[in-house]
């Protein structure tokens, strides 16, 4: 009786229904709360995280997470024609989810064994309700995103040890590598659907991308990852973000985004692209100068790439999937201008208006609360109701 009632939920019919919105509410929760504790203004956090560990732990493991779960539960059965979990399953993920936010976030008022159990088994647990899709249809292709997703698991498992101080790992070793995985997924994924959505709706613009390129920038984002993970002297990493930036950056010129700068909902994929080779250049910048906080290639991929092409990509998807069409709807310009605007203030103007770090900082902070609560009111009706057909 209970199975059956999920099944029959709208909510827990698809993966992007139950995901998108905990993704978006996640990121308007954390990041209004990290500037509530950074400024002062409150001081109440019972985790084992610090602030700034805290902060970047639940945007890289918590709302990212959540986006590419619900991305991948969405995207696999059109790739496959098998099935992900949905009903009871679905819920029960959602869930687990949830669970694990709140047990970060009290993780020091916990055993210690209890966040680590709660948030580190969600993605191993969602990744099977790819694999089982992945494998029954010979989907060799994306084989290799369980792979790097439990990759990506086993660093938020770590993230948890070394908070305890069982592993002596400096925040730096590894949250960038965390976000390179990230990076790494952008940059596959969006390098096969930005040039497609582009091409399909604009047959006329001319690209020629060098196949080289892809495994060229794959090398280049997990030989990064590595160097960072074993604290490689700065000429290493910079010399390898440098190859990663001009890799990067010959891609996203290929796809002439440009061309298609007066239609937001597809430009805005292009524009969150093309933050992967600031990001690269920005970290080279950091370690050559020695005078810039390598915080600024940190914020370039998540507030900017990050930012710009998941907020992107749900739109895309819940239009899609619900059967709407795909409309430059005016709040849909405005979310996209918040979240670019956001991302240059957060990654690019500390380094122009270096005194005015907190005002920066409560303004970047919150027009991405805006980019994504603007999300939520414009979608969330969307999520409850049966898709649209024609």
């Amino acid at each position: 009786m209970i199975d059956r009632a999920f099944k029959n939920s709208v909510l827990f019919s698809a993966g992007f229904r139950v995901f998108f919105p905990l993704a978006a509410a996640s990121a308007v929760v954390v990041l209004a709360y990290w500037v509530l504790l950074v400024t002062g203004l409150v001081e109440f956090l019972p985790s084992q995280f610090s602030p700034v560990s805290w902060h970047q732990h639940e945007m890289i493991f918590g709302t990212v997470t959540a986006v590419i779960v619900g991305f991948l539960f969405t995207a696999v059965p059109n790739w496959t024609g098998r099935p992900t979990p949905t009903g009871a399953a679905l819920a029960g993920l959602g869930g687990l989810w949830l669970l694990g936010r709140l047990a970060v976030f009290f993780s020091a008022e916990l055993p210690l064994w209890l966040p680590v159990l709660v948030d580190g088994i969600f993605l191993p647990l969602a990744i099977l309700g790819i694999l089982k899709a992945l494998v029954g249809a010979g989907n060799k292709r994306n084989y290799f995103l369980p792979v790097v997703l439990m990759l990506f698991a086993v660093l938020n498992v770590i993230s948890h040890l070394a908070a305890v101080g069982w592993i002596d790992m400096a925040e730096r070793q590894l949250f960038l590598p965390a976000t390179l995985f990230i990076v790494f997924l952008m940059n596959v994924i969006g390098g096969r659907i930005i040039p497609n959505f582009t091409l399909n709706k604009y047959p006329q613009i001319r690209m020629a991308t060098p196949p080289a390129l892809l495994p060229l920038s794959v090398i280049a984002i997990f030989a990064l990852a590595a160097a960072f993970l074993l604290s490689a002297p700065d000429q290493i990493v910079g010399g390898l973000a440098v190859f990663a930036g001009l890799v990067t950056l010959a891609r996203s010129l290929s796809w002439k985004g440009w061309k298609v700068a007066r239609d937001p909902l597809l430009f805005i994929l292009h524009l969150g692209y093309f933050w992967i080779p600031v990001g690269f250049f920005l970290i080279a910048f950091s370690v050559f100068s020695g005078s810039v906080p390598v915080s600024h290639a940190l914020h370039a991929f998540t507030v900017g790439a990050i930012g710009s092409l998941t907020l992107g990509v749900m739109s895309r998807a819940t239009l899609g999937h619900s059967g709407q069409p795909l409309n430059n709807e005016k709040i849909l310009t405005v979310i996209f201008i918040c979240i670019t605007v956001a991302a240059f203030s957060r990654a690019i103007l500390p380094m122009i208006a270096a005194g005015g770090y907190i005002g920066i900082l409560h303004g970047a902070g919150s027009l991405w609360i805006l980019a994504y609560g603007l999300f939520l009111a414009r979608f969330f009706k969307m999520f409850l109701t049966p898709r649209k057909l024609f």
